[in-house]
């Protein structure tokens, strides 16, 4: 180890899985990952076992398995990113010293209502314990604030409308005007949901629940008999001190420093990156670039830029998926078809694959085919 550089990351999710894989890859490094779980867990994936189309088995796996063996898997909470010092504090007060930190804990739900959000399994769980027969009963899908992908609400109510076909399914948005570069991505959305018959709320607030009627901050009301509802995301509480108003932590976006820190990242959901929106993609994308400028730094190379890209396959009806395509300039939406439906449900048995970076060259090349077809968006 003598010589070596430290590499400590924080969060064993996508990003952080992916950010040491490839760092393993260094003879001149040394790589620690930090996590409270043992067990990963595709965050997608979440959508169909909620509606009964995969188990906790299939989309969980141990994350000793997924990692390279030269990589030290530490499973403690960290309770501290001291970046003043170069180190990391956990829980039981040991502490790890570090050149270079990835930070990519995930993040947590700012929760103003009584509803369990959809991001991990015991919350799925709770939310399908739930369901009973809806149908011809009002069903209300929706979030009121920052969330992760703003792709779910529509997926969760598609299927909703396959398993209940005479449900009332309502969806509220709180966005009353998708932002430029969502905008292909929103039109397919909005096409599928008028097809099935999903009512689409665009700029309803949610202010607050009076029994079963969602109120808005204009008084809208909207009658439930079930609801799934989201809620805002925010840093963990051990990272609070390094966020910033949005609550979520700032980096450089082509970079992907914290602030004027050069030996220190952010990566996924917990930076302040929200266009592209929060997907699984834009972190393995992100960690890709961190992995490449901290290898470049070690052994002598430019520095690279990161794009912002982003892509997924989302359900958009019944047997029928699109594909999005976004960086911080461009954007495209394709489909509705079978053929990116079945990519959708495939991929829940790649993305393992994908941690380890033997798709990388596969996931670039599709990447940089979309980014040919998408349109420059001005701002």
């Amino acid at each position: 180890m003598e010589g070596k550089k430290n590499v400590v990351i924080i969060g064993a999710g996508n990003g952080g899985v992916v950010t040491a894989n490839q760092l393993a890859k260094n003879s001149n490094l040394s790589v620690t990952i930090l996590d409270k779980s043992p067990f990963h867990v595709y965050q997608p994936g979440l959508v169909d076992f909620m509606f009964g189309d995969a188990t906790p088995e299939t989309i969980t796996k141990e994350t000793r398995l997924l990692l390279d063996r030269r990589v030290n898997f530490v499973q403690k909470k960290v309770v501290k990113a001291d970046v003043e010092n170069h180190k990391v504090i956990a829980e039981d007060g040991s502490e790890y010293n570090y050149d270079y930190l990835v930070i990519s804990p995930g993040v947590t739900e700012k929760k103003k209502f009584n509803f369990p959000a959809w991001h991990d399994i015991d919350s799925v769980t709770k939310i399908k314990e739930g369901m009973a027969d809806l149908n011809g009963k009002n069903v209300v899908v929706g979030y009121y604030g920052l969330i992760k992908c703003p792709a779910a609400p529509f997926e969760i109510s598609f299927m909703l409308k396959r398993k209940y076909p005479k449900a009332n399914v309502i969806l509220l948005n709180p966005v009353a005007q998708p932002p430029k570069l969502q905008v292909p991505m929103a039109n397919l959305l909005g096409q599928a949901s008028k097809e099935l018959g999903i009512q689409v709320k665009r700029g309803f607030k949610l202010s607050g629940v009076d029994g079963n009627t969602m109120v808005s901050e204009d008084g809208e009301k909207v009658q439930f008999d079930y609801a799934i509802i989201d809620s805002p995301i925010k840093v963990h509480k051990e990272f609070e001190d390094l966020s910033d108003d949005s609550g979520l932590i700032p980096v450089d976006k082509v970079s992907l420093k914290y602030k004027n820190f050069d030996n220190v990242y952010a990566i996924g959901d917990t930076t302040n990156i929200t266009f592209p929106p929060k997907t699984g993609a834009l972190a393995h994308f992100e960690a890709i670039h961190v992995a490449k400028s901290i290898s470049n730094d070690i052994n002598g190379g430019n520095k690279p830029l990161f794009d912002g890209r982003a892509m997924c396959a989302v359900y958009a009806g019944n047997s029928k998926g699109m594909m999005v395509y976004m960086d911080y300039e461009k954007s495209v939406a394709q489909g509705r078809n079978l053929v990116f439906y079945t990519s959708k449900k495939l991929f829940m048995s790649l993305y393992w694959a994908s941690l380890t970076g033997s798709l990388d060259k596969m996931l670039d090349a599709f990447s940089s085919s979309l980014a040919r077809t998408a349109t420059k968006v001005s701002n």
